[in-house]
């Protein structure tokens, strides 16, 4: 029999530890007994770690190959696989019900925005709204996803979910569909630059029209205001002249 690992520990310790365990585990049943154990762990939902050790997939040539097979669906499945391949897997003890159910939760959250209860209903295998309710409050405690339940609407509104882990056959196209995003970012960086650069040229451009309007401006004022010295100067004479044209009318 396996050592058991402390149900305190934190979820990445308590990994850790089913990960240690299983490398020194005598004999396939030991390593199953550390299968079931991490599935009922109340706070580990990643498992990829421990799936990932040798004595774990060589789980797969064993009479414990059933325990293998449901640490993939706990890891990478919903609660809708492991209904149809229940016969031939170990069945769910309540902790792993519960927690399949959050998972399966948390993999509807992240393909929609929104999720109908009647979705959720019908994945789980729920049908009180109130036990529908207590589940997904429950995942959002543990958690795993975030969001508001509108009751009225009968609909959980998502605004985040946690990653699952990844099939090791996904990992190229997730690979694929990460570097066509990273191009599509370099490709709006490059476009932000050029308007950027854009934008500064024409600023630019405004600012030296803004200037020649200025000066052009200050050309016409002095130019108005020499035109009236010059206007003046020449009517001061003629005002001078006329003033001595008039008769001297002095008396005797």
């Amino acid at each position: 029999m396996a050592a058991a690992v402390d149900a305190g520990e934190g979820a990445a310790g308590a990994l850790e530890q089913f990960c240690t365990l299983a490398k020194s585990a005598g004999g396939s049943r030991a390593v199953g007994d550390i299968v079931q154990q991490a599935l009922n762990a109340k706070r580990v939902f990643v498992f990829g770690e421990l799936l990932a050790e040798p004595n774990v997939r060589a789980l797969k040539s064993t009479d414990q190959a059933n325990q293998l097979r449901l640490l993939e669906i706990f890891a990478y499945g919903t609660y809708s696989d492991y209904k149809k391949e229940a016969s031939s897997l170990p069945p769910l003890t309540p902790p792993q019900k519960t927690k399949l159910r959050q998972l399966s939760l948390v993999s509807l959250a992240r393909k929609a925005s929104v999720v109908p209860y009647d979705a959720i209903g019908e994945a789980l295998e729920v049908t009180e709204q109130r036990d529908l309710e207590d589940l997904v409050i429950e995942t959002v405690y543990a958690g795993l996803v975030a969001g508001k339940m509108d009751q009225m609407a009968r609909e959980f509104k998502v605004s985040r979910a946690s990653g699952r882990d990844v099939k090791p056959d996904d990992v190229g196209a997730m690979a694929d569909a990460l570097t066509a995003w990273a191009d599509r970012a370099d490709a709006v960086a490059e476009q932000l630059e050029e308007n950027k650069v854009q934008a500064k040229a024409l600023r630019d451009a405004r600012k030296g029209d803004a200037a020649a309007l200025q000066a052009k401006i200050e050309d016409i004022k002095n130019s108005l205001q020499q035109d009236d010295s010059a206007a003046m100067d020449v009517d001061r004479p003629k005002r001078r002249a006329k003033r001595s044209r008039a008769p001297f009318k002095g008396g005797v």
